[in-house]
């Protein structure tokens, strides 16, 4: 039942009245809607965007940010500093990321599945980053390599990164080493 404490709308409600509307005070101004129950389907698609989503967001935790970067609090890596210049306003540089490289997220897991020598390199540097593996929604595994080639398929594709001889599944140990250092060493400026 809903609680009036003046006329209806004037001073405040709260509560939710015959299931139907629900009130409320934002901003110290009172407010009615219509009472949405929230349901959290979990559907197969659901889980699929989730977990894209979700490996994404923990790849991007090898990113030197400003807030991590302690030798120079006001850069952070020089990925990070090309990420956020390309990002819209408004938008911050993970939920881009996110959003461009979500349509291709099934293609780049198959293509790091399906590589050889080459995905080791990928682990090994990832793990040097601080990545782990990680099971998504769906009960999958993505390696610290596999979260770390992710980035480096953005670097590619958005930020002009271009320190690959050939191609990123091609790239020799010291090309993801040095992959390892934009995404996490501070610019010196």
């Amino acid at each position: 039942m809903a609680r009036l404490t003046g006329p209806f709308m004037s001073l405040s409600a709260s509560g939710t009245l015959a299931k139907t509307l629900t009130a409320s005070i934002w901003k110290g101004q009172p407010y009615m809607r219509v009472r949405v129950i929230p349901i959290n389907r979990n559907t197969t698609l659901q889980k699929a965007v989730r977990s894209a989503l979700g490996t994404i967001a923990k790849a991007c935790r090898a990113v030197l940010t400003v807030a991590q970067d302690v030798a120079d609090p006001a850069t952070g890596s020089q990925f990070f500093v090309d990420a956020v210049a390309i990002a819209p306003a408004g938008q911050s540089w993970i939920s881009y990321l996110q959003k461009v490289m979500y349509a291709n997220f099934v293609a780049n897991v198959g293509t790091f599945t399906a590589l050889t020598t080459t995905k080791a390199y990928w682990s090994v540097t990832g793990d040097l980053l601080g990545l782990s593996s990680y099971v998504d929604k769906s009960g999958d595994t993505h390696l610290s390599g596999e979260q770390l080639y992710h980035l480096a398929k953005f670097a590619v594709q958005y930020l002009g990164y271009t320190a690959f001889a050939t191609t990123i599944d091609e790239a020799v140990q010291n090309e993801i080493t040095a992959f390892g250092e934009y995404v996490q060493t501070t610019i010196s400026v």
